[in-house]
């Protein structure tokens, strides 16, 4: 899919210069003297963007694929997610960055704690997602920029509650911002129920940790 604000504008056949848009196909596009030789394929890794002939990488190709089954996409960002953020907050207590002191604390019975971080949270946060999208989109239409921005003020408002948590839930929440963006151009509730799928994956091993722990 494209990164720029065309991407929104499928769902018919329409010119634009050398380029065609084509239906069903998320904002590809591809020169027409190419298309006998090139045949077209939709969400391939490194595409080029329409509009400046950027292509992007694997793994942003991967994040922003919802041709795949949703439930193939949860598994697959999840590990994305999950594994980076691991490797991350391991970095951040070995380093003594995050500590008892600066990093998040959770209080109530285990089960509490599991039904809070995994089954409510992500509902929550994702819908909360949306509004946000929106008002950061009237600074960029570009959707890795637009998904950073979005990772920074959750990153934020993280840190609020403990100044090094922000720094772990960056990369997790620019992967959710991505699969929100990715969604909805689907549909809106694909984005919510997706997303929150792939934030409650993110949260399973952290949840059993908090509760280990306590």
């Amino acid at each position: 899919p494209c990164d720029c604000a065309k991407q929104t504008q499928f769902g018919r056949d329409y010119s634009s210069g050398n380029f065609m848009f084509h239906k069903g196909l998320q904002g590809y596009a591809e020169p027409l003297e190419s298309r006998k030789t090139n045949p077209i394929k939709p969400n391939r890794p490194g595409v080029r963007c329409c509009c400046r002939g950027r292509r992007r990488g694997w793994l942003l190709s991967m994040l922003f694929d919802n041709s795949t089954s949703m439930r193939r996409y949860v598994l697959r960002t999840g590990l994305i997610s999950l594994v980076p953020s691991l490797i991350i907050v391991i970095a951040l207590a070995q380093s003594g960055i995050m500590n008892e002191d600066t990093g998040p604390e959770f209080k109530g019975s285990p089960i509490e704690l599991l039904i809070t971080i995994v089954i409510i949270g992500p509902p929550i946060e994702t819908l909360l997602m949306g509004p946000v999208l929106w008002v950061l989109s009237r600074i960029t239409k570009r959707q890795v920029r637009l998904a950073a921005l979005s990772a920074l003020v959750w990153a934020g408002l993280h840190s609020l509650s403990a100044p090094a948590w922000g720094l772990g839930v960056f990369w997790p929440f620019f992967v959710f911002s991505c699969s929100y963006l990715a969604w909805r151009r689907r549909a809106w509730w694909r984005a919510i129920l997706v997303t929150s799928c792939v934030h409650a994956f993110q949260n399973i091993l952290p949840a059993i940790a908090v509760i280990t722990t306590q």
